[in-house]
């Protein structure tokens, strides 16, 4: 069994890929990614979903292209992350933006669509974690854009919360001004 890597290993492996010198929405790569992890720390959520932030536009996305992390070095980023994260990290890339919001209206069973057209079923874990992702990608950059696009996906966003971790729900709820949502309980 191999030993579990330190946050500072993590972070020496981004600098190595240049995610410090890459600049993203305002900021660095580096910063971006070190701020989707610590909301999402802070939210509780569990060390997988936290490094899968940390980790989770390296290969690059529909909306940020520019990977800094080659898809052949998918193994190496595992070892460092864990399974489990990685494949978050890498279905966070593939899968078309549109398609994350398009689910939260669909509910399961989860079937996202690729950016290269093809769809991939998700578990339903699998996508509350997209979706948390999604939502802590978008809360850590949205003070970096102007105003008139800070509430933007506002509709997609509010159907989202249904399939969100309540501490996540929550930070979106005030960051949107929406009603608390009641869910049914389980």
């Amino acid at each position: 069994m191999t030993a579990p890597v330190g946050h500072t290993d993590k972070i020496a492996f981004l600098e190595r890929h240049g995610t410090d010198a890459l600049a993203h929405s305002g900021a660095d790569l580096l910063a971006h990614l070190q701020g989707v992890h610590d909301l999402l720390r802070a939210w509780d959520c569990g060390d997988a979903l936290c490094d899968a932030g940390l980790f989770h536009s390296v290969y690059g996305t529909e909306i940020f292209p520019t990977g800094a992390v080659p898809l052949e070095l998918r193994p190496a980023v595992r070892e460092l992350i864990g399974d489990e994260a990685e494949l978050l990290v890498h279905l966070f890339g593939t899968v078309a933006r549109g398609s994350i919001f398009d689910a939260a209206f669909d509910g399961a069973p989860f079937l996202l669509e690729t950016r290269t057209g093809e769809h991939i079923g998700v578990t339903d874990r699998q996508y509350t974690d997209l979706a948390a992702l999604t939502v802590a990608n978008w809360l850590e950059q949205r003070p970096r854009f102007p105003e008139s696009a800070q509430l933007s996906r506002a509709r997609e966003f509010d159907e989202m919360r249904r399939h969100l971790p309540d501490a996540v729900r929550h930070a979106l709820e005030q960051a949107y001004g929406f009603d608390p949502l009641t869910l049914p309980a389980i």
